[in-house]
């Protein structure tokens, strides 16, 4: 082919492909289901950040130790993250935390176990993000004499 005549098919192919490549073709958008359409909706919409909830649907919540020990125990755990999060959403309710100890050992060591476990409760519920609240660490055995409504929580071990 002699080179006249080569520009002419060249254009000729370019076209073609430029035919071929679709950008000629129009576009359709197709019409959205219904999932679709409450979907969108529902995109920008936020859920409720604090279910409601009163106070006597989470007091007084039990936490569980090991035996002579100040360990929460795995149920425990979970219990504290849902008394946790919900004093994110009640920050100005106070925590009552009666704690105890296994009844052995003497008067000295009893009380040194209750406290240590009345403080890694009250250290599990900063860590879970309960910062706002006021947590009052009761001595074992005291009466719970914190005024107004407030969150019990119950730190104990077996008992035996």
């Amino acid at each position: 082919m002699s080179r006249p005549a080569l520009i002419p098919a060249f254009a000729v192919a370019l076209a073609g492909a430029a035919t071929l490549s679709g950008c000629f073709t129009p576009s359709v958008k197709p019409t959205p289901s219904p999932a679709i359409l409450e979907a969108r909706a529902g995109a920008g919409a936020k859920a409720p950040a604090c279910p409601a909830a009163d106070l006597a649907s989470i007091s007084p919540v039990d936490v569980g130790f090991g035996f002579d020990d100040a360990t929460i125990s795995p149920e425990g755990q979970e219990r504290l993250a849902a008394a946790a999060k919900w004093l994110a959403c009640n920050p100005k309710v106070a925590v009552a935390i009666l704690p105890d100890a296994d009844n052995h050992g003497d008067a000295a060591h009893l009380k040194d176990l209750a406290q240590r476990r009345a403080v890694a409760v009250q250290a599990r519920l900063r860590a879970l993000g309960a910062t706002a609240a006021v947590i009052h660490l009761l001595p074992r055995g005291a009466p719970d004499n914190v005024a107004g409504p407030h969150l019990v929580i119950n730190a104990q071990g077996r008992g035996w």
